[in-house]
């Protein structure tokens, strides 16, 4: 992963964290259901956006490069699908 991209993706799971933390205060402080699962939403399509970045890395920076491609898409496709 290129520094600036992997700069990017450590700045979206910071942001990711103080969420949870958020989530944590939310509940501390009796907040409504729906705030707190509407802030669950958007840390769970927060994640995806940061599992595609990783995902889309892997296969262009080791996936094409490696002599052994097919054990590693493999092992990529099983993440993604588990992930999913």
């Amino acid at each position: 992963m290129e520094k600036t991209e992997k700069e990017k993706t450590i700045k979206r799971l910071r942001r990711i964290e103080g969420q949870v933390r958020g989530i944590q205060t939310m509940i501390e402080n009796d907040r409504e259901c729906p705030d707190i699962l509407i802030e669950i939403s958007a840390i769970k399509s927060a994640l995806d956006a940061v599992s595609k970045i990783i995902a889309q890395n892997y296969t262009y920076e080791c996936v094409k490069v490696s002599p052994d491609n097919e054990e590693k898409l493999e092992s990529l496709l099983k993440a993604i699908f588990k992930y999913h």
